[in-house]
């Protein structure tokens, strides 16, 4: 893996309402390794009734993350994953990312589901474990690709919150996706035109 300097950007990772803690923790301490930055977690947020719709079983998913973003300011920090100790004092001010990850079904208008919504005006970003799972298409239960399918939609969620269009190369986090398959083929890294432009602003040329 290619080795970057730290970046000033704070990011966040909030479970959501009956969401594992443990399993958002998990995915902080990759996402510190691969980012070479601490990443905050957050208190868990309530889960939204906004969108909910009761025939579908699902939640529309701009309402549900409208509603998440209003709750962050009340969040506290209660560890921050990698970089530094729990202890050490959090900078005032709001992440400059902020991800919400949930285990309720999300969708849009015109689809039957998706794994995510962001927000990038608002800076927040949630995905969804839902579909991310391999019990949601009824196959034997695989934790450790779970865990690597989410830490990769946070990645791509993080990019999209920065503004980074998809990627054509396959082998970055950014590359797009029209599957779950897209998202296993993913690396769980940026490649470095796109990890330049996530930190610095600058466009690939």
């Amino acid at each position: 893996m290619l080795q970057f300097a730290a970046m000033d950007l704070r990011i966040a990772l909030v479970p959501v309402g009956h969401m594992d803690a443990g399993e958002v923790e998990g995915s902080a301490i990759r996402l510190a390794k691969i980012l070479n930055r601490a990443v905050e977690v957050r208190a868990p947020a309530a889960g939204p009734k906004a969108g909910h719709d009761p025939a579908r079983g699902q939640h529309l998913a701009a309402p549900f993350l409208a509603d998440l973003r209003a709750q962050l300011p009340r969040l506290a920090v209660v560890k921050l994953a990698g970089g530094a100790p729990a202890a050490a004092p959090v900078a005032a001010g709001m992440p400059d990312v902020t991800v919400f990850v949930t285990d309720v079904d999300l969708y849009r208008p015109q689809t039957e589901g998706i794994f995510g919504e962001v927000d990038g005006r608002g800076r927040v970003a949630v995905v969804s474990v839902r579909r991310l799972r391999e019990a949601f298409y009824r196959r034997k239960t695989d934790p450790a690709k779970q865990r690597a399918r989410l830490v990769k939609m946070i990645l791509y969620a993080i990019g999209r919150v920065r503004d980074l269009p998809d990627c054509r190369d396959p082998q970055c986090a950014m590359s797009t996706m029209t599957a779950l398959a897209d998202v296993d083929m993913k690396p769980e890294k940026y490649c470095a035109p796109c990890w330049k432009r996530l930190t610095t602003g600058a466009f690939r040329i």
